[in-house]
């Protein structure tokens, strides 16, 4: 299949692309190349709820209480708790 790309350097994807790798619109893919060929890979991004998100707060909370720990970002805290979950 032949497709230009716009004066944006956008891509469309055609159709029967789409439905062959299941990619529907807010789906995310991967892109890397290599000297001859583009390549697209659908990526699978598990989002957390909200009650997920209640309970890393909950968490992070408890550390603090616990610890006297305060992150000065959330790479901070995430390090620490990959480094309580060992």
């Amino acid at each position: 299949m032949l497709r230009r790309i716009t004066r944006n350097k956008q891509l469309t994807i055609p159709k029967e692309i789409m439905d062959r790798l299941h990619l529907h619109e807010g789906d995310y893919v991967s892109i890397d190349c290599d000297d001859a060929s583009i390549h697209l890979r659908p990526v699978i991004i598990n989002e957390f709820s909200n009650d997920d998100y209640k309970k890393l707060a909950a968490k992070l909370d408890q550390l603090k209480k616990e610890h006297g720990t305060s992150y000065k970002d959330s790479d901070s805290a995430r390090k620490h708790l990959k480094r309580l979950m060992k």
